[in-house]
């Protein structure tokens, strides 16, 4: 397919777009979801995908708003011409020609009517999607690695959405164009060939994400991880493990450690041990527990290690500390 038959192609009216012009939401909620609910629309992935896909590829419907709602899976929204006005977090938010939106399921939001040339493409994606190799390819970036995380094992309070300003990218014009390519020519080996373009698509967007993401959504998406980090640390630190803490957030431990050491500056071994000390320090002042009961209540086992490490940091020992 050239580059002129896609584009008929995609400004072609389909299906949905025929049919459902200027419909109700109460029809639109009717051939989207399996139940109306009056609070919270969900759009589901069995509507719009067949049975066993993980990702599935769908030009949005232009010529109808589309009422609060969120999905069942993660969609990830690239403008292909126009653009598309959407209400999300409070805000109005235009999304331009060549950039990319990836919305999480917990996420709501509205999208007002598109016109003819608005005209965008929706990829769902299951969690299934983000296999065991995926997630080892974008290990390395703490930013889309930590969405899909907390998207496919995070609770129903966690409501994410990154927006890429990405509209003077080539490459991500490219491998989306080569990606609808596969998708509309229908031929063998087309799932293996969208899934090696979806990878290439997100390792484009980790290579220089803060370049296009605003400033305050890195700091806030920084903010949000070091402080999961920390906060974690300071709960279970006196039995704390670089595997245990991997696996209570679902990441690598060779990937928690990079994140931990950006964030921090520090080892995990270092911040468990700075934090067991300051709280030795603190019931050594405040409480008249026996200095072997201190080192026990914060999880050392050798008592000579803890006074040399102790010494170290605050220098004296545990029996000054206390005549203080």
């Amino acid at each position: 397919m050239t580059v002129e038959e896609l584009d008929k192609r995609l400004r072609e009216m389909n299906e949905v777009e025929q049919a459902y012009r200027g419909a109700t939401q109460t029809r639109l909620k009717t051939y989207f979801s399996n139940d109306n609910p009056a609070d919270a629309w969900i759009i589901n992935s069995d509507k719009l995908m067949d049975d066993g896909e993980v990702i599935s590829v769908h030009k949005h419907d232009r010529f109808v708003a589309f009422d609060r709602h969120r999905h069942d899976y993660l969609e990830m929204i690239f403008v292909y011409s126009g653009s598309i006005r959407q209400h999300i977090d409070g805000k109005d938010l235009t999304i331009k020609k060549g950039e990319i939106f990836l919305l999480d399921m917990n996420m709501e939001h509205s999208i007002y009517e598109a016109g003819q040339e608005d005209i965008a493409i929706n990829i769902l994606i299951k969690k299934e999607f983000f296999d065991s190799f995926f997630m080892k390819q974008v290990a390395y970036n703490d930013v889309i690695s930590n969405f899909v995380v907390k998207a496919i094992y995070g609770k129903k309070d966690v409501k994410q959405y990154i927006y890429f300003q990405t509209s003077e990218n080539k490459h991500i014009w490219d491998f989306m164009l080569q990606l609808l390519n596969e998708y509309y020519e229908q031929r063998n080996g087309m799932e293996t060939a969208i899934r090696a373009y979806m990878l290439l698509i997100f390792n484009e967007l980790f290579r220089s994400y803060e370049k296009h993401l605003s400033q305050s959504m890195v700091n806030a998406i920084d903010t949000s991880i070091s402080s999961e980090i920390v906060n974690y640390i300071n709960e279970h630190f006196k039995e704390l493990s670089l595997t245990s803490m991997a696996k209570a957030f679902n990441y690598h431990p060779d990937y928690l450690g990079k994140i931990i050491k950006k964030m921090t500056g520090s080892s995990l071994t270092t911040l468990v041990k700075e934090r067991k000390l300051d709280y030795a320090g603190y019931l050594l002042e405040h409480t008249q527990m026996p200095v072997s009961d201190v080192v026990a209540e914060i999880g050392y086992s050798n008592t000579s290690y803890f006074y040399k490490q102790f010494k170290k940091k605050f220098g004296a020992t545990p029996d000054q500390i206390r005549k203080k």
